[in-house]
């Protein structure tokens, strides 16, 4: 499969706006940063970010308090990273107050669906299902009236289950919308770090199967390395647990390439043929 540049693919005034979906408040950022910079000029760009949301519990005498989880900045923080790094790049943007996974109850129990942080690697469980479906309902209206748009969603490389939802509904979005063409961006850095994620081997083609589709063209986006680290310094909360230091987001960044110049990889995907093997899965370069 010959690898296009992204650019070039799309006539950009055809659409209102490109809609980035961000299963949390860096992943449009860590995926999309190259785009994101180089869409300033050519459309009005919205990056949707979905888990954002502090999680309040309400104790038996009526008073309430902010929950967090080890290891995990609160969502205050977080939200003003994302504010300024969007403002960096001149990009408008929606802060949605849906809960991470990790923090996600059973409608049913009340328990939490994922008890722990490993658990975030798995397939959506059949108690998330309200979250799934009410996402879909309110990216539905987000995205309704706003004439033809490009949808870029996570694929779920690396399998995290917030990412896999997203995926799901954007999927479903771009079926029941006409005016919606969809895209899927790489994971970053799931896809560049096997060890990041679930620990095992996972990439474009096995997550694009476990969407039911097939890859039907490969896109590349070229990305200036020291621009890209400007826009994910704003996120100085989330830098250490992803990549170390500067010099491994610079490794990391510049280490994803496209013959020899750093980039980001997005796909345009069909329904998965009947007849599709693993054979098939060979045949990108």
């Amino acid at each position: 499969m010959k690898t296009l540049p992204l650019l070039d693919r799309f006539n950009w005034h055809d659409f209102e706006r490109v809609v980035i979906l961000s299963p949390h408040l860096d992943d449009a950022a860590l995926s999309c940063g190259g785009l994101l910079h180089a869409l300033q000029e050519r459309v009005s760009t919205l990056v949707v970010s979905i888990s954002c949301g502090s999680l309040r519990v309400v104790n038996a005498d009526g008073s309430s308090k902010i929950s967090t989880r080890r290891g995990h900045v609160s969502s205050r923080s977080r939200r003003r990273e994302d504010i300024a790094a969007m403002h960096s790049v001149d990009t408008d943007f929606v802060h949605l107050s849906f809960a991470d996974g990790v923090y996600r109850r059973s409608p049913l129990t009340g328990r939490l669906i994922y008890r722990n942080t490993r658990e975030r690697w798995v397939l959506p469980r059949i108690e998330d299902l309200a979250h799934v479906e009410e996402l879909y309902l309110v990216l539905r209206r987000l995205c309704l009236d706003l004439g033809r748009i490009l949808l870029i969603s996570p694929m779920g490389i690396g399998h995290h289950v917030d990412h896999q939802i997203a995926a799901q509904v954007a999927v479903r979005m771009a079926a029941t919308n006409a005016g919606a063409e969809l895209l899927f961006y790489e994971d970053f850095p799931y896809v560049a770090d096997p060890h990041i994620g679930r620990g095992d081997q996972d990439d474009p083609l096995q997550a694009l199967t476990r969407l039911h589709l097939a890859a039907a063209q490969r896109l590349v986006m070229l990305v200036d390395v020291d621009a890209k680290m400007a826009l994910l310094r704003h996120y100085a909360s989330q830098v250490p647990a992803l990549f170390g230091n500067d010099e491994g987001m610079r490794a990391r960044l510049a280490g994803h390439l496209h013959g020899t110049v750093p980039c980001e990889y997005y796909w345009q995907a069909q329904t998965l043929p009947a007849t599709y093997t693993s054979k098939e899965k060979s045949h990108v370069e």
